[in-house]
């Protein structure tokens, strides 16, 4: 699921089939199961949240962009008398107390490269973060959780190095993505590499 702000109070959503595929939303007569779809606009209103920085409690009204056999593209326009002119697009900032990190490479190599510095950092050795690695649209994610404040900012920035910071929430990464090694990945993929 992607979204991208297109105006003051609009949010588009990308969605590809096989998301809504995984969802269960296209099995034989499911599609019409309403609290089907209530669900996945609730799941679009959490990232709506977490990427503006906003509560969505206000009329909403959706309309379908476009629908073919890879995507569906959604428009929500927020129906309020509020000015939103200042949202910020906070993709790059983890909210206040977030203990996890999630960060993204295009290439195993740049993951390999990436746990051989962490585990080279003094500290990491000691720390009771948890590591796994997932794959989901052709990207590889490094997911490191229970973080403390100043762990997760030393990791944020050695780890920009070699790939990018991600806006995808651990849910989404969880619900859809294929998870390669669940636990200790950083040991796992240093024993083998």
């Amino acid at each position: 699921m992607k979204l991208e702000r297109i105006s003051e109070n609009k949010i588009k959503f990308s969605i590809t089939v096989e998301e809504l595929e995984q969802k269960g939303l296209f099995e034989q007569e499911e599609w019409k199961n309403s609290y089907m779809w209530h669900d996945l606009f609730e799941d679009m209103l959490e990232e709506v949240q977490w990427k503006f920085g906003i509560e969505a409690q206000m009329e909403i009204t959706v309309e379908i962009e476009s629908f073919d056999e890879r995507e569906v593209c959604m428009i929500l326009t927020l129906e309020a008398d509020e000015d939103y002119s200042d949202w910020e697009d906070i993709h790059e900032e983890a909210p206040a107390g977030e203990r996890h990190l999630l960060v993204f490479m295009e290439d195993i190599e740049d993951i390999i490269s990436a746990v051989k510095r962490i585990s080279d950092v003094h500290w990491w050795q000691q720390s009771n973060g948890n590591t796994g690695l997932y794959f989901h649209e052709g990207r590889y994610y490094l997911f490191i959780d229970d973080l403390s404040p100043e762990e997760r900012s030393l990791l944020e920035a050695i780890l920009q190095e070699y790939g990018e910071i991600s806006s995808m929430t651990k849910h989404i990464l969880l619900e859809y993505g294929r998870m390669l090694i669940e636990r200790d990945a950083d040991r796992e993929l240093l024993r083998f590499f």
